[in-house]
């Protein structure tokens, strides 16, 4: 089996923790996007249910089975594909709960994870609250998010946190050399092996250029803004939704500010545009960016319950305008 890129420390714990049986019923793996916490949940199943004396060992029959997606005893939930919208329903979290009624089949430990929990709608969290707290004995829980904060504290509460970090700079470099693949992905990615990934499939080029789109809209007329706003919020010629796209650039020019304002110019993500985010790290840091962040949360989850993404960019860089405006009259 591959090997797991950073957060060893992490996996480390929970191996513990399962040999010694003090797993909790319920995790909350949370951390940034394509940084292995789904792999993690996989490895761990197959970690806590081998039929080797070495786990997991990727070959014995259950673990063929888990990694084939087959087992009786795993349930893997992502978003329902029949929604235009990317949320797990009601009707899925009630499918949950019917599986869970039946007995285990072969594991000694049943897994259910959810992929992303952040898709759940509010119905659907609220059926799933009493599994989630008193689980059938011997299920396993793992919920998966890069969105934390957009959960309900209730499902939040009844789960134990566990923080995965972007994977280090250099063994990242190193995992891309391997595979052929451009180093500087790595601190393009954050430290995000899926997202580097993403990025060496022509997904790089696109967002250089909807950065350096996005620098030259902020403070132009507003009719400018939304011709920019009206293209984007359009289906790019691949497979990834522009609109998206806008809205991690600026994400990322955000976290570029605040390296700047902290003179970490050589840490930014986007070295090609270090004079404007020297004019965004004078404008906005610290409480613009902070309550800009607060405007990209609101925006993801616009997007998720299906807003234009025409409207949503406009407000989103309407808000960014006015928080830029009013630092220059200050």
């Amino acid at each position: 089996m591959e090997s797991l890129l950073g957060n060893a420390e992490v996996r480390h714990r929970l191996w513990r923790a399962a040999d010694d049986g003090r797993m909790h019923h319920c995790y909350l793996f949370e951390g940034p996007e394509g940084v292995g916490k789904a792999m993690t949940a996989m490895r761990l199943a197959l970690m806590v249910n081998c039929l080797a004396d070495e786990r997991p060992c990727g070959i014995c029959a259950s673990c063929r089975l888990f990694l084939a997606g087959t087992h009786p005893d795993l349930v893997v939930v992502h978003p329902d594909p029949d929604r235009a919208t990317r949320v797990i329903t009601a009707e899925q979290a009630r499918g949950i709960i019917s599986a869970l009624q039946l007995q285990r089949h072969s594991a000694r430990r049943r897994f259910v994870i959810i992929d992303p929990v952040d898709a759940l709608t509010e119905e659907a969290a609220n059926a799933l609250l009493k599994t989630f707290e008193e689980p059938p004995a011997g299920t396993q829980f793992i919920l998966v998010t890069a969105r934390a904060a957009s959960l309900l504290p209730t499902v939040r509460s009844r789960s134990q946190r566990v923080r995965f970090g972007p994977v280090p700079r250099a063994e990242l470099e190193d995992w891309l050399v391997g595979r052929g693949l451009d180093p500087s992905l790595a601190t393009l990615s954050a430290g995000s092996p899926g997202y580097a990934l993403r990025l060496a499939d022509g997904e790089a080029e696109e967002r250089r250029e909807v950065v350096a789109q996005l620098l030259a809209t902020v403070g132009q007329p507003l009719h400018q803004l939304f011709a920019f706003t009206e293209a984007a919020g359009k289906k790019s010629d691949g497979s990834v939704e522009r609109t998206t796209l806008v809205v991690d650039a600026l994400e990322e020019l955000l976290r570029d500010t605040v390296v700047v304002a902290s003179g970490r110019d050589e840490s930014a993500l986007h070295q090609a545009h270090l004079g404007a985010l020297a004019v965004w790290a004078s404008a906005l840091h610290p409480g613009g960016v902070g309550r800009l962040e607060k405007a990209v949360a609101a925006a993801r989850d616009r997007l998720r319950l299906n807003v234009n993404g025409r409207v949503v960019l406009e407000a989103l860089l309407t808000t960014l305008n006015l928080e830029l405006s009013q630092a220059r009259r200050g």
